[in-house]
């Protein structure tokens, strides 16, 4: 029999997951999926906030480990609003999300799969709904709006996409170490089934990795010696969506068939469900769901991802309870029977919405893409403006590496027609049962053929009537970066310490 002692200092021992960031887990509509629920993210935990070794491999699309899926798939609605959260301390979001000196773009893209499951995600495929680089009207990066949101980058999907399996992927772009050709690459893949009787698809797919290449002005930009305003965001323009033909009005082919929770699962960590155990009214049969109770316990510490094992740690409540029953000679049970012990899930008002064009995309001013540097924004965007909120700039270079007013005066440099670089390797038991209205609950269009010729969005500040959770605490430190194997140590110039 698994003991209490064993499974404790297994959980104690347990390595915590440390900087940059991890894209953690994911909302739909304001109401969270869970931590780690349908992520792809590093499956090795002491590396999981490392931003992707190198942008030539496959890990470029749903990080390191991507190409494997997790069990989950989160249904959406058409048009849902999806937020992601990241942060520095994957288990823990009272600390920081980001690093303020990790400036650079964001971008999220949709990839149509038959399986989310089982799909490998690498290579062609994905489309891009969303990108945002430099607003020169605010003098902010998409990073600064996501780290001043508490780590949560929002965005609504296209209405009439294609209903079925997606899956969606955000990008944070990290240029502090760009010009020594390191731009930090940070992504993973939320697994999402569509609810939608839609047919449009997009017209063009590009291939992750590819999408995004060394050389090139976007990952080697110099944020320290040239204008912002003068970056280039990465990848394909913002995709146009056409109709399908093949697409069919069959709404059984909406019907969600895998990845679905468990109908008899009473308690969730990340992908891991807990299932009752078995009845007993003997004392053999009382000890033998003892061990039952204990052994799931194991594999939900074992298959715990960089999010943490909270969950774990509420079914160890419920198996010393039956231990302390069974010593006691109380042979009838299990004491309380199929309860629901996954925590009750709420709405979260998730603030700021960077992508807000979602169905009318195509009569809204898009983002600037990877076809022209980003202009200087107005207000005439897809978004209202906000009061501009000037953003920390890197701290100047000293004076023999700065030039007038600290940054460079050459523009329009052509990407350098050089190799690529390679990186170098150096709760409570008693739980409240889950709201039985289900967290997956939630809500495209043809995109603006122009993307590469309007200003940067100035991001809109939605309220979303809804009730908040509890807030998050002071953000403490950034941790020390790992500084393990396959990617270089980073030298930020902004800040003293050492990446």
């Amino acid at each position: 029999m698994k003991t209490q002692s064993i499974l404790l200092a297994a959980l104690a021992s347990a390595p915590t997951a440390l900087a940059h960031t991890t894209f953690t887990d994911f909302f739909v509509d304001g109401m969270p999926q869970g931590d780690g629920v349908a992520m792809r993210m590093n499956s090795d935990v002491a590396k999981s906030g490392d931003p992707i070794p190198s942008l030539d491999s496959d890990d470029m699309a749903c990080n390191v480990g991507g190409t494997k899926g997790v069990s989950r798939v989160q249904p959406v609605k058409d048009g849902a609003l999806l937020t992601f959260e990241i942060r520095s301390w994957a288990d823990d979001p009272s600390k920081e999300s980001l690093d303020r000196g990790h400036q650079g773009p964001c971008a999220v893209y949709l990839k149509k799969v038959n399986d989310a499951t089982t799909d490998t995600a690498a290579g062609d495929g994905w489309f891009k709904i969303f990108d945002h680089g430099y607003n020169n009207a605010t003098n902010r990066w998409c990073t600064d709006e996501i780290i001043d949101n508490k780590g949560l980058l929002s965005v609504n999907l296209p209405k009439n996409l294609k209903g079925g399996d997606y899956l969606a992927r955000p990008e944070i772009l990290a240029l502090h170490a760009a010009k020594e050709g390191d731009p930090q690459v940070y992504t993973g893949c939320a697994q999402i089934f569509l609810q939608s009787n839609g047919n449009l698809v997009p017209e063009t797919t590009v291939s992750i990795p590819g999408a995004m290449k060394y050389n090139t002005p976007s990952t080697n930009f110099d944020l320290y010696n040239k204008p912002a305003s003068e970056y280039v965001i990465p990848g394909p323009p913002i995709a146009k969506l056409t109709s399908s033909l093949t697409q069919t009005a069959d709404t059984a082919a909406l019907a969600q068939t895998n990845g679905l929770k468990p109908a008899d699962c009473i308690l969730e960590n990340a992908n891991w469900c807990g299932k009752e155990v078995p009845e007993y009214s003997t004392e053999t049969a009382c000890w033998a769901s003892s061990k039952n109770c204990w052994e799931q316990s194991e594999v939900c510490l074992k298959t715990s991802p960089a999010t943490g094992s909270a969950g774990c740690k509420i079914w160890q409540d419920k198996c010393n309870d039956i231990d302390n029953k069974c010593n006691a000679g109380q042979w009838t049970g299990p004491p309380n029977k199929g309860k629901v012990l996954t925590p009750v899930k709420k709405d979260v008002d998730v603030g700021l919405i960077l992508g807000t064009a979602g169905g009318d995309a195509a009569a809204a001013a898009a983002p600037a893409t990877s076809e022209k540097p980003a202009p200087v924004a107005s207000s005439s965007s897809s978004s209202a403006t906000l009061t501009p909120t000037p953003s920390p700039s890197p701290s100047p270079l000293p004076a023999k590496e700065t030039a007038g007013n600290g940054y460079g005066s050459h523009k329009g440099v052509s990407a350098p027609a050089t190799a690529a670089p390679t990186p170098k390797g150096d709760d409570e038991y008693d739980g409240q049962p889950e709201d039985e209205a289900d967290s997956n609950d939630s809500d495209d269009s043809d995109d603006s053929d122009d993307s590469d010729s309007k200003p940067s969005p100035t991001p809109t500040q939605v309220p979303k009537t809804v009730s908040v959770t509890d807030g998050a605490a002071t953000p403490a430190a950034t941790p020390a970066s790992y500084k393990g194997v396959g990617y270089k140590k980073r030298a930020m110039r902004r800040v003293v310490r050492r990446y």
